[in-house]
């Protein structure tokens, strides 16, 4: 389920680390329904979270600590590729539609518009896309706690681009025939380096061709691609159908 979100902002400006803004607007819808009994599912506990997120701003101009924005109208783009918890999350945000939402950092939104997006079945096993929100590949080391990002700066992002993926596939139920089969291969494509949560990490934006089965890139255009999804990462939007 494809979701689009209209919000209005009560100042025109935004830190650099403005994921975590929206991510707490989620938050709030969700808290907000069913007593709360869906919060830790969601966002406090453990288990997989199925959904990914992209933000769009209207003529932001990038500061050293904050965004301008030229308007103050901002559309979030919500995808699952689970049914439920696209249901949960519609009834949430239905529920919340013309309600404010405090957000971190001292700025306010009002959630003034829901639409249901109409989705398209891929048919083919091979597509281009444009990440919406940029595609971030972590790999964790448990041994020393830490986390390495790739990037298509990355000599190995090829080989550690599909390696990354194909867990995520295994992960969700896909056979490893299906998971190895996997690749994602840059077309006009760059490195950016995100604030994410006071870190700053490298990932990829731009277009990419995907080959896989038809039935993984329908699971990956719903529920993203790649690490930290759920935080507003790896929101791919389906340019052709057939590359």
């Amino acid at each position: 389920m494809k979701v689009l979100l209209k919000l209005i902002t009560e100042n025109n400006r935004l830190p650099i680390d403005y994921r975590r803004v929206f991510l707490s607007v989620l938050k709030g819808c969700i808290e907000s329904i069913a007593d709360g009994k869906y919060f830790d599912k969601y966002f406090a506990s453990a288990e997989r979270r199925n959904f990914t997120f992209a933000v769009k701003l209207t003529k932001p101009k990038f500061e050293k600590d904050e965004i301008a924005l030229g308007s103050n109208e901002i559309s979030l783009l919500f995808s699952t590729s689970d049914v439920q918890t696209g249901f949960i999350f519609m009834s949430a945000f239905i529920a919340n539609k013309n309600k404010y939402f405090n957000t971190p950092l001292g700025n306010r939104f009002k959630l003034v518009g829901v639409t249901k997006l109409a989705e398209t079945e891929v048919t083919s096993n091979s597509v281009l896309i444009k990440m919406r929100s940029p595609l971030c590949l972590r790999e964790h080391n448990a041994e020393t706690n830490s986390d390495y990002y790739y990037s298509v700066a990355s000599a190995d992002f090829a080989e550690k681009s599909a390696e990354i993926i194909s867990r995520q596939l295994i992960a969700e139920g896909f056979s490893e025939k299906f998971a190895n089969d996997f690749s994602i291969v840059p077309i006009n494509a760059k490195k950016t380096v995100v604030k994410h949560y006071g870190c700053f990490i490298e990932c990829s934006i731009g277009d990419f061709v995907i080959n896989a089965d038809k039935s993984v890139i329908n699971y990956l255009l719903k529920g993203g691609i790649g690490s930290r999804k759920s935080f507003g990462f790896g929101y791919a939007e389906l340019l052709t159908d057939g590359e």
